[in-house]
């Protein structure tokens, strides 16, 4: 538990602001997996959470993301899981960081970078990732990269919106 204590808050130090510099590919995803389940970092499209635009003019500002960042969190937790012999688990301990667009003043974000971790994920048994939140026009697709480092496995898919989960290793 300490250890992700940690690494929450070496995360959070880092993420505290909106970043000017992408620190994630968009649509891009990692799950690292221990004995304890899996940590999760993956980068949306700001466009994949449309009801936080709140003036509807097809850009997400920092103050919409401010006031929607409770939707955003709770479509994270209904939208992104994995199941486990039919058992929905949801991710724990979200943190959600807003990255600017390059080339802007820093006030329109065009990514959602979004971790958390899965925990009593065993990765034996039938495990599927699920992700229903994707973004509009090309970002329709979901690369992700599972990592169990200790055991040597790691394994690539994509998800789009015709195939919202995979089976993980």
């Amino acid at each position: 538990m300490r250890h992700l204590f940690s690494v929450i808050v070496a995360v959070s130090l880092v993420f505290c602001a909106t970043s000017k510099a992408h620190l994630m590919v968009s649509e891009h995803g990692t799950l690292n997996f221990d004995d304890s389940g899996a940590y999760m970092v993956v980068s949306l499209s700001a466009s994949s959470f449309r009801e936080a635009d709140g003036d509807k003019n097809g850009q997400l500002s920092l103050a919409e993301f401010k006031d929607a960042k409770s939707n955003i969190i709770e479509a994270i937790q209904e939208q992104i899981f994995m199941d486990q012999n039919e058992t929905k688990k949801t991710l724990q301990g979200i943190m959600v960081s807003p990255q600017a667009a390059h080339g802007g003043d820093g006030k329109v974000i065009d990514q959602i970078v979004v971790m958390g971790k899965f925990m009593a994920i065993n990765h034996k048994q039938k495990l599927l990732f699920h992700n229903g939140l994707y973004g509009q026009g090309g970002e329709q697709k979901l690369t992700m990269t599972a990592k169990y480092k200790r055991l040597g496995l790691k394994q690539k898919f994509v998800l789009t919106p015709k195939q919202l989960s995979a089976k993980v290793f």
